[in-house]
């Protein structure tokens, strides 16, 4: 009987680690994913600006969507604790009851 709970302790370190990985593999990914989105952004960001302000609505459309989705991607990394739980835990560390 003392196996199984020492294999079920094993697995489920395994399965903490494996969960807090993919946790911190989404995060970064979303973080470049908002690098790149900014660097796509920079250049055509002046000719954005002229055409909201002279009216055009889908220009204006454009920026607000790259804004935001900029604004998700690096708020996301920032509160990566409180979106992904996994990354906050170390599973090194027993559970004490």
């Amino acid at each position: 009987m003392n196996i199984n709970i020492k294999w079920l302790g094993t697995w489920r370190v395994l399965w903490t680690r494996v969960k807090r990985g993919m946790g911190l593999v989404i995060s970064g990914l979303l973080l470049v994913v908002g690098i790149l989105l900014s660097v796509a952004l920079l250049p055509e960001l002046p000719g954005l600006i002229s055409a909201a302000l002279a009216g055009d609505g889908e220009a204006a459309r454009t920026l607000f969507v790259c804004v935001v989705g900029i604004a998700v991607c690096v708020l996301q990394w920032q509160w990566r604790a409180a979106i992904y739980p996994e990354p906050r835990r170390d599973p090194s560390q027993k559970e004490t009851s």
